[in-house]
């Protein structure tokens, strides 16, 4: 009975130094508080630096990674050795981004110890990175192109409009020139078939006939230089334009020459 209770006595006695080595870390790792920033005013688009600092207070060296994360995303690592009782500033650069965002560090690969480390993350820190400010640039491109935008339909529309009155103007003269030169040629079988069948005494023509002669026949070949023009989409628009920039330089001068009269 007695050596029962020595026994029990012996085993409560050393408890305490058992419960104490298992449940001991070892005295490194982050410091509290250790994690800190270049700057706390932080705009979209600039490089923040994020920094934490890591230590040993244990009676050997470790080594290891420390591993900076943004809202759970790692952003970066870095590779630290401490000799006993040493501290070591670690950091990581980020590219802002706008909105909250929660920032940490935590320790990977760590060697050199028996134990637990006491301190394998930090606390966790967000800021709120504020939206960049469009430049004036950039504000007039974004105006332009709403512009742009808005107004294309109705560009559209004009557009086809227009293209649709002179593709009907071009199809209304195509068979307008073809019912002209189809009366020229009428008019001209009538005028030699009477020819041939005059005396001899008639064979020469006088000049009125010559005349006009030959300006019937400037007329069929205009004709038929209009009518070729308007069967041709790439020809008739191409002569179009040109008309409208000579009528808009035209009356461009005019209003310049008013103008100077004017004053």
């Amino acid at each position: 009975m007695r050596v029962r209770i020595g026994a029990l006595l012996g085993v409560f006695a050393f408890l305490p130094f058992f419960v104490f080595a298992a449940t001991s870390a070892v005295p490194a790792g982050f410091a509290t508080g250790s994690l800190w920033f270049s700057k706390t005013e932080v705009v979209a688009g600039e490089t923040l630096k994020i920094y934490t600092v890591v230590y040993d207070s244990s009676t050997s060296a470790i080594e290891g990674d420390v591993v900076f994360n943004v809202d759970t995303k790692e952003i970066g690592t870095q590779h630290f050795k401490l000799a006993a009782g040493e501290t070591q500033i670690l950091s990581s650069a980020w590219t802002a981004t706008g909105g909250t965002h929660t920032f940490g560090a935590s320790l990977r690969n760590v060697t050199g110890v028996s134990g637990t480390i006491a301190n394998v993350e930090t606390n966790s820190v967000s800021i709120k990175v504020a939206e960049a400010v469009p430049s004036p640039l950039s504000q007039y491109t974004n105006t332009v192109t709403n512009i742009i935008a808005s107004s294309t339909p109705v560009v559209t529309n004009i557009a086809q409009s227009f293209y649709g009155m002179t593709e009907s103007v071009r199809q209304g003269a195509v068979e307008a020139l073809k019912r002209q030169l189809a009366a020229s040629e009428g008019l001209r079988a009538q005028v030699l078939g009477t020819s041939t069948s005059q005396t001899s005494r008639d064979a020469t023509d006088s000049p009125n006939e010559k005349s006009a002669s030959i300006l019937g026949s400037l007329w069929r070949g205009a004709l038929s230089t209009l009518l070729f023009i308007c069967n041709l989409r790439v020809l008739f628009y191409g002569l179009l334009l040109f008309v409208v920039f000579v009528l808009y330089k035209l009356l461009r001068t005019w209003m310049r020459e008013r103008r100077a009269h004017s004053y």
